[in-house]
């Protein structure tokens, strides 16, 4: 069989250029030549990293390699075919050994041979059989036809299951396993332990000795619920998920949740803000670890100065400004990217400590990659179509056979639940928004999302009890005037508000007029504005401002000096002494806040002012630090190499590869360069701006093979301009192995160019 470098050599540059794009990291370092390439591509890691994309029918062919011995020695396709089964179609076959071939986990597509990596990966057991024996198939089978029950049942149970299996001697099976020891029908590993062979698990399982051959992925039953019902759906979470992050924030603002001496979120703390939402501790949990990915909320300010508690930051300003679709398609992506598992917050760990929110117990690295692999199922769906979850998980088993079942369930489950709380899926399908989220483009997300939605309505229905109900999603001014005279009830599709009282003073502390309170429910509202609420703004406003407050510490005023003996006299109730200065003007040291939550608590109505007379908003002011570097990095692909760069980096190899076969025995590969000859020609070089080629030694043993202009030479090292990495660099010269000058005419003959 050829050796790996053998076959690499064969490869065309097209076949190379495939071979690297399709396994990304044996270009990380870049490698000097095919020597250093072939030394890659049978490591174990790598090995691994191209076998997890492999489909169960691919495992199935390296499986059929594997009993065939193809590690050994070569196959003949025929035989592997013969192996799978008459089941499996050629054209099925030819495919999935060129696929195998592009990943260079075989050599051959006619005849065909494995590295041993490749099958030290499958493991012991490939497809459930056990290590070659003595006997062959045809041998096996005979001796299976002669055995009785007891036996044949004990070689059953081991064909179909874990080929190992153990057997004291003194149980009711002992004479049995060693009946079959003796016919060589099993093997003893040792005393209480033994294996059943390779050719006998073949003649036991018939025609099927692989099993169950699977050349296509599950069909699974896909529900078709129309595209704008998804696309709906998936909508309207998408908007009560911005509506649930806008009130968190707002939450966490007016009482900042303190932080753990871990950094994380207390569970306690997380099931405050829980209850206060009205969602549970699943959701909120999400939500926190959302929000501190996209750097909303924080422990630390730019300076990297420690809070005491989970405080907003301007980036929170920020996206309460956004409109809806473009805040969704952020979170959506931030939630995608995200390296954190927040399903994991409650649970306890292997140390049985509770996981908290926001802790670094709960980074997951490959989170990204693990939700990009559940989503990309749903996304080959139609538009529309959805899976449940068994046959969603039947097909990721389909597509990533290696990965553990429950550790595929377990991020399967997580995932769609989360995008469903998101609404990036719905109804088991992946909508429209969704597919632009998976692709990263976050602006197709937004206008997606605005697509999907029904143009926002201008109008309410506003009823006697005083509530108002919005019938669809409020355009963005109105729903901020609303939020500010009345309070939200309950949200969704339709939205319930509730005015009160304290709602109605809250808008006029804003500065809103009684005249504006009742133009802006005039023009709204589609049933009319019943007379309760037209009272209730009249009284308020008639009453609201009569009694001002300022500061002086602070004073009080007002025109009617029987309001002002009202307010002396329930000041000093809880011991506000208050000085009258007129009959219509009285001032005190207490705060001005103290006397206004007093005087307002006895029923009355003051309202605060500046010193211009203007009405001062008294609205607790949300908590802000200032943005700070995120606390859990976000996941980004690396991008790939472009066709040029992989084209270029394959013509390099070829070009060393080429130096290095030229400089076997007699040209300095078997020696190294004495070492004045060596500095003589790197001193020529630098004095008439030559170049020379040079072996060089790196840091692991390694030597590499360039091409390199001499400028100077001091102090142990040489400095030249590296024709392999294009730039000037320090070679220090102890390192340097070999030198050669090239031909006279500069070409890159063999043995001579390495070149970009």
């Amino acid at each position: 069989m050829p050796t790996t470098l053998d076959w690499l050599r064969s490869r065309d540059d097209r076949e190379l250029v495939g071979l690297l794009r399709a396994r990304p990291d044996l270009t990380v370092p870049a490698p000097t030549d095919l020597t250093v390439l072939a030394g890659r591509l049978n490591t174990g890691p790598s090995v691994w990293r191209a076998m997890e994309s492999l489909t169960l029918f691919h495992i199935q062919v390296l499986q059929a390699l594997t009993v065939l011995g193809a590690g050994k020695h070569a196959v003949a396709r025929d035989d592997i075919a013969d192996l799978l089964g008459s089941d499996v179609p050629d054209l099925a076959l030819a495919t999935a050994l060129g696929d195998l071939e592009l990943l260079a986990l075989v050599r051959g597509t006619d005849v065909v041979h494995m590295p041993s990596a490749v099958s030290a990966a499958l493991g012991p057991y490939p497809a459930g059989l056990g290590s070659p024996g003595r006997l062959t198939v045809d041998e096996a089978r005979s001796g299976v036809a002669e055995l009785d029950e007891d036996q044949r049942t004990i070689l059953d149970r081991l064909a179909h299951g874990t080929p190992r299996g153990s057997a004291d001697h003194r149980s009711r099976i002992a004479d049995a396993v060693s009946g079959l020891v003796e016919a060589e029908l099993l093997r003893r590993v040792d005393p209480a332990t033994v294996e059943l062979p390779r050719e006998v698990g073949i003649a036991l399982r018939g025609d099927r000795p692989l099993g169950e051959i699977q050349v296509r992925e599950p069909s699974g039953d896909e529900r078709d619920h129309g595209a704008s019902t998804v696309d709906g759906t998936g909508g309207g979470q998408a908007l009560a998920t911005v509506a649930r992050l806008s009130r968190l924030l707002e939450l966490i603002g007016d009482s900042p949740p303190p932080a753990l001496k871990s950094g994380g979120l207390g569970i306690r703390e997380l099931r405050r803000l829980a209850k206060a939402m009205g969602y549970d501790e699943v959701i909120a949990a999400l939500d926190v670890e959302l929000l501190a990915a996209a750097s909303m909320i924080a422990t630390s300010d730019a300076r990297g100065r420690s809070a005491d508690a989970w405080t907003p930051t301007a980036a929170a300003d920020e996206f309460l400004a956004l409109p809806h679709e473009r805040a969704w398609a952020q979170i959506a992506q931030t939630w995608l990217d995200l390296r954190r598992n927040p399903s994991r917050v409650g649970t306890r760990d292997a140390a049985d400590k509770v996981q908290n929110a926001l802790s670094v117990e709960l980074s997951w690295i490959r989170g990204p990659a693990d939700r990009r692999f559940v989503l990309s199922a749903l996304a080959d769906l139609p538009r529309g179509c959805g899976l449940d979850r068994s046959a969603l998980s039947a097909r990721l088993a389909w597509r990533s056979p290696l990965r553990p079942p429950e550790r595929r369930d377990a991020v399967l489950a997580s995932t769609v639940s989360e995008a469903t709380t998101l609404g990036v899926v719905a109804f088991d399908a992946l909508t429209t928004a969704g597919r632009a989220v998976l692709r990263g483009d976050v602006t197709g997300a937004a206008d997606a999302l605005a697509a999907a939605l029904p143009p926002p309505v201008d109008t309410v229905l506003i009823q006697a009890d005083l509530t108002m109900v919005a019938p669809g999603r409020l355009e963005p001014d109105l729903a901020a005037r609303l939020g500010q005279v009345a309070d939200v009830e309950s949200a969704g599709s339709a939205t319930v508000y509730r005015v009160t009282p304290q709602t109605i003073r809250r808008a006029l502390d804003a500065g809103a007029s009684t005249a504006e309170l009742h133009d802006l429910f005039g023009r709204h509202s589609a049933t009319g504005v019943p007379q309760a609420l037209t009272y209730l703004i009249d009284d308020i406003g008639r009453r609201y401002g009569v009694l001002r407050v300022g500061r002086a510490g602070t004073y009080l005023r007002s025109d009617d000096p029987a309001l002002i003996d009202q307010a002396v006299a329930e000041a000093s109730t809880v011991a506000i002494t208050l000085r009258r200065l007129a009959p219509t003007v009285a001032v005190t040291a207490a705060s001005l806040d103290d006397l206004m939550t007093q005087l307002r608590s006895a029923g009355m109505v003051p309202a605060a002012e500046d010193a211009t007379g203007g009405v001062l908003d008294l609205r607790r002011r949300p908590h802000r630090i200032k943005a700070s570097p995120p606390i859990h990095q976000l996941w980004r692909e690396p991008a790939p190499p472009s066709d040029d760069q992989l084209d270029n980096l394959v013509a390099r190899m070829r070009s060393a590869d080429r130096a290095g076969a030229a400089t076997g025995p007699g040209r300095g590969q078997g020696a190294a360069s004495p070492p004045g000859h060596s500095l003589a020609l790197l001193r020529e070089a630098a004095d008439h701006r030559g170049s020379v080629w040079i072996g060089y030694v790196d840091a692991e043993g390694g030597t590499s093979h360039r091409i390199i202009e001499p400028v100077a030479l001091s102090g142990g090292a040489v400095i030249a301009y590296d024709r392999l990495r294009g730039a000037m660099r320090t070679f220090a010269l102890h390192r340097i192995s070999r030198v050669r000058p090239l031909d006279d005419d500069g070409t890159d003959a063999p043995g001579t160019a390495v070149d970009d």
